[in-house]
């Protein structure tokens, strides 16, 4: 698939996440508490474009992305994970990562 049909998909996406950063960001924590994934500062780049970065360079599927969304409600739902700008890119990275080499990873059985 090539970017140009990629971005449509890739925009719908960031709108996901950026609302579930947004809702995170609304709910009242006391102590937000600090992760591997967060970074000292947010990065310069853009959700929407680290994602049609990744999709670029990685070249795996856009059924990957989707997975990764999958992986990251599951984070957010079952671990309490709180989402922010901090912390969005890394978590988009490994969740991509997951999904790619469980949907688009070809093995070969050595038996």
């Amino acid at each position: 698939m090539s970017d140009a049909d990629a971005l449509p998909r890739m925009m719908v996406l960031a709108n996901v996440l950026d609302r579930m950063i947004i809702q995170a960001s609304n709910t009242m924590v006391a102590a937000r508490p600090i992760t591997k994934f967060h970074a000292l500062k947010p990065p310069s780049i853009s959700v929407v474009d680290y994602l049609v970065r990744i999709h670029k360079y990685a070249r795996c599927s856009t059924e990957c992305f989707v997975l990764a969304l999958i992986y990251i409600d599951r984070l957010v739902a079952h671990n309490n994970f709180i989402l922010s700008g901090l912390n969005i890119h890394r978590v988009i990275i490994t969740s991509v990562m997951l999904a790619a080499k469980f949907f688009d990873d070809q093995y070969f059985n050595n038996a």
